[in-house]
């Protein structure tokens, strides 16, 4: 009698703690979904008062292909070696990779300028008839480079649908051909390029090219970016933030790798699903 009653009370205490248990887990799933429908209240809300959507260049809407990038710079090397260069593929990458980033902050106003930049860093002579090949070099092969990414024309088409854009990259002289060429051009109310400005981002001066460019205020608009830098620069601005967690460098150079953007994302074709409206079946 004494073990049934002992089990009868175990029994009738675990039914007590499951009851309570059930009850916590429901009181916690309301409150996940009371989290979950602020989150979605707080993000439609932001949409419908967006009118500018600015986004990135470089592994937002495109991307380097490394296999054409390698063959362009062979291709490079080989025209120095001809004029006694030394170094190997790895060090023509770095000597690349400054002169673009020289080039980026608006220091070198055409492509004679930036080969000879190259040339200094290299160590070798500045010599016309080098720069001439390097040049005619760049103008076959530097097209080849950049790929877009999937979906990025129907991403912008329906966006420009609703909204005005424009363009705010980090690059070296050049890249407005490269915009055209991929015909991404007509999408842009604005095509902000750092080596034009002569500055960069985060710097707050080229969002704010921007803004004036598209005649918009910074609330009135969302920067779109891989990295998180960009997204800071643009937050201090008072420009809302959209994160496509899709390229490599997503917290290089930034502050606060742990950046919390308005929005985001793991790739750009899932962009629309916030910024553009839903429409019910």
């Amino acid at each position: 009698m004494l073990a049934h009653s002992l089990d009868t009370k175990l029994i009738n205490e675990m039914q007590c703690y499951a009851r309570t248990v059930i009850q916590v887990v429901r009181k916690l799933l309301s409150i996940i979904q009371l989290l979950c429908y602020s989150e979605s209240m707080s993000q439609k809300s932001q949409r419908l008062y967006l009118k500018g959507v600015l986004l990135d260049f470089g592994d937002t809407l495109a991307y380097i292909d490394k296999k054409s990038n390698q063959r362009y710079t062979e291709g490079l090397l080989l025209i120095l070696r001809n004029y006694g260069y030394q170094k190997d593929l790895s060090d023509l990458a770095s000597s690349l990779d400054k002169a673009y980033y020289v080039s980026s902050r608006g220091e070198t106003s055409n492509f004679w300028e930036f080969w000879e930049s190259l040339l200094k860093d290299s160590g070798m002579p500045r010599e016309p008839a080098l720069i001439k090949e390097l040049e005619e070099s760049r103008k076959l092969n530097y097209i080849t480079i950049f790929k877009l990414h999937k979906e990025t024309i129907s991403v912008l088409s329906n966006l420009h649908e609703k909204y005005k854009l424009a363009l705010v990259s980090n690059c070296a002289i050049g890249l407005s051909n490269i915009i055209e060429v991929l015909g991404l051009s007509s999408f842009f109310a604005a095509i902000v390029l750092s080596y034009k400005v002569g500055v960069r981002k985060p710097d707050k001066r080229i969002y704010l090219k921007a803004l004036q460019s598209v005649k918009l205020l910074p609330d009135e608009c969302v920067f779109v970016s891989d990295e998180i830098s960009d997204l800071e620069g643009a937050r201090e601005v008072g420009l809302k933030t959209f994160l496509v967690r899709q390229g490599s460098l997503t917290t290089y150079e930034a502050k606060d790798p742990n950046f919390k953007p308005d929005f985001q994302c793991n790739h750009i074709s899932e962009i629309t699903r916030f910024l553009l409206p839903r429409v019910s079946p």
